[in-house]
């Protein structure tokens, strides 16, 4: 589900679940957070590129047919409990993460994409947040995030709206940072990656706890109340019809 590969002085993260153009289940999040503890204690790893073995999506969101199949509250607190936390690790990592972004980016997707420090999209990307057409709530992690990105206002819209939002306007609306054709993002990314090694691993760790502390105390504030909410919303018959409709006309 997660795949590390070493490539000196960085290392891939790759989200390794095409089948289900990578959707967040509760192992996967559980075995990116491993993988976060284990390139944190590895020093030849000084930045982390997090990208996708799916040719059609970075991350298509959370498993929709895990939050199916709860059959109690509890399960569901314990799901956006998890997610919040994969969240935080990845906003606490002290080393700068790249994500590279192509084809569906959405919900969940995007929330993981939104913690890493750079965002490069490909011109395919298309990012949506459409968790209220299911009857769901994203994790406060991502409301926040966006926030930082784009504003109040445009992430109302985009959450309000569920709208899919194209490569170029991502970037116009402050999502990402730079939108390259395939060909050309290795080579951007390269070089990121050589413009971050040349401050030491302490100043980018330092600056990335400053910039992001606010956040990060937001955050943790919210997230309990947030996975009540989402467990509230997961016991409504609406949110149960919907979801049951979403994986009848997605059986694989």
């Amino acid at each position: 589900m997660i795949q590390i590969n070493r490539v000196k002085p960085h290392a891939e993260l790759i989200l390794d679940r095409p089948d289900k153009f990578n959707a967040l289940n509760s192992g996967m999040m559980k075995r990116l957070q491993e993988a976060l503890a284990e390139l944190e204690g590895d020093d030849d790893t000084r930045c982390v590129v997090l990208k996708s073995s799916s040719s059609g999506a970075f991350c298509s969101g959370v498993d929709l047919r895990e939050l199916a199949g709860f059959t109690s509250v509890e399960q569901a607190r314990n799901f956006a409990l998890l997610l919040d936390e994969t969240l935080l690790k990845l906003l606490k990592f002290p080393k700068p993460v790249i994500a590279r972004l192509h084809g569906f980016v959405y919900g969940g997707g995007f929330a993981l994409a939104s913690v890493c420090d750079i965002r490069l999209v490909a011109p395919d990307t298309k990012i949506a947040f459409p968790a209220g057409r299911l009857g769901a709530i994203l994790p406060p992690a991502l409301t926040f995030m966006l926030n930082a990105l784009t504003g109040l206002g445009n992430t109302r819209e985009l959450l309000l709206t569920g709208r899919s939002v194209k490569a170029r306007e991502a970037l116009e609306l402050g999502l990402v940072q730079y939108l390259l054709p395939p060909a050309e993002m290795e080579k951007k990314i390269h070089y990121l990656i050589g413009e971050l090694c040349k401050s030491t691993d302490t100043a980018l760790a330092m600056t990335k706890k400053i910039s992001n502390h606010p956040l990060i105390a937001a955050i943790e504030q919210s997230n309990l109340t947030a996975a009540e909410n989402f467990a509230y919303l997961a016991a409504t018959p609406e949110w149960q019809q919907r979801l049951s409709n979403f994986v009848k006309r997605n059986k694989s």
